[in-house]
């Protein structure tokens, strides 16, 4: 089911400088215009006007400008973090999104973008960093503070995304990217001069093949063809990006697998019927089996397919999770029951064997 949102306008055309601001408006998930700024100045004046969000205080209010930087005056970031916080929500209540595939297989959910929000910019993804006085900046926030998503971004996420945002209000971004010295250093007899950042990194701010790889959807149905997107990207990064070991994914035949293939071919325009994707990997982590079944599928049912996909006995294996702990030996237990549904991590382990009763006395 496409998003409401596509029923939406994702533009809005209104004066830069004349529009009411509502703190209360929310439930729109629209995106601002790329307006122009209107940039007012003189060869001869130490001023410009620009229009800036209503957090500032004053819509087209002057700023002065100090060297090369502007320096802008307070944000309201209780109110900016508010409607971040409304926007996201708004995601999370549209549901799931359909990643790349018409035909409405797999759900994938969206990965909010991090924004890291200083005293004096913003950090948007993996930066770089944008001051509150840059007219980009000024137009992001102002969509933001009026209740509609960046317009930025409306191409690469047309029905909105939700956002991760670190308040580091306290915080000042160095605009010249150099932290304060953080130890030693040389400079008699060695002449390489590196900036400090560059031998500091944030936990999880470089974008590595693999998290690439993981923001794409695993497998789509097309034409009742099952499309591997992941294999062939991997295969061509793995001659220019360091990759781990490498799990081989196979794709179990179902009958919902089946069913879900006659569907979009018949009637690709149909519903969707509501699926459990599993993810099971094997004993040695080797492979992971992946599956498509009903909520209404069975424990036995699973074991008795991936016993079949592996050429062995289905009394030879468990099934079980390792959040929250459980192994799942009752295979007339519904995926449904066992909490398995929309999709769900599993792994396998050789069946132990039951403790001996004990000796009656």
């Amino acid at each position: 089911m496409s998003s409401p949102l596509a029923s939406l306008g994702k533009t809005r055309r209104v004066p830069l400088q004349s529009e009411p601001v509502n703190p209360g408006r929310r439930g729109i998930k629209v995106y601002g215009n790329e307006d122009e700024v209107d940039m007012l100045n003189d060869a001869h004046g130490s001023e410009e006007r620009i229009p800036v969000p209503s957090c500032y205080g004053g819509i087209g209010a002057p700023v002065s400008r100090q060297g090369d930087s502007l320096v802008p005056p307070e944000v309201d970031f209780d109110r900016l973090l508010a409607s971040l916080k409304d926007l996201s929500e708004l995601v999370g209540d549209s549901d799931t999104q359909l990643m790349l595939v018409p035909d409405r297989v797999p759900h994938q959910t969206l990965e909010p973008i991090p924004l890291r929000l200083y005293r004096n910019g913003i950090v948007m993804f993996d930066g770089p960093f944008r001051p509150f006085h840059d007219p980009s900046t000024q137009r992001c926030l102002r969509d933001i503070l009026d209740g509609f998503f960046p317009s930025e971004l409306q191409r690469l996420y047309p029905d909105g995304v939700p956002f991760k945002v670190s308040d580091l209000r306290s915080q000042v971004y160095p605009e010249n990217g150099l932290d304060p010295f953080p130890g030693e250093g040389r400079v008699v007899g060695l002449q390489r001069i590196r900036k400090p950042l560059d031998s500091i990194e944030h936990p999880g701010s470089r974008m590595t093949a693999e998290k690439f790889l993981n923001r794409l959807p695993k497998f789509v149905i097309r034409q009742g063809e099952v499309i591997d997107i992941r294999g062939p990207i991997r295969d061509t990064l793995q001659n220019c990006c360091p990759l781990p070991v490498r799990i081989q994914e196979i794709v179990v035949e179902t009958p919902a697998l089946a069913a879900e293939r006659e569907r979009n071919r018949e009637s690709p325009e149909s519903p969707a019927p509501p699926l459990s994707m599993l993810r099971i990997k094997s004993e040695n982590g080797e492979q992971a089996f992946l599956l498509m079944m009903r909520p209404e599928d069975r424990v036995g049912d699973v074991r008795d397919l991936l016993a079949q996909a592996r050429a062995v006995e289905p009394t030879t294996f468990e099934i079980f999770s390792t959040f929250p702990p459980t192994v799942y030996n009752d295979d007339a237990l519904t995926l449904q029951a066992a909490g398995l549904v929309p999709n769900a991590t599993l792994l396998l382990r050789v069946r132990r064997a039951s403790p001996p009763a004990p000796n009656p006395k």
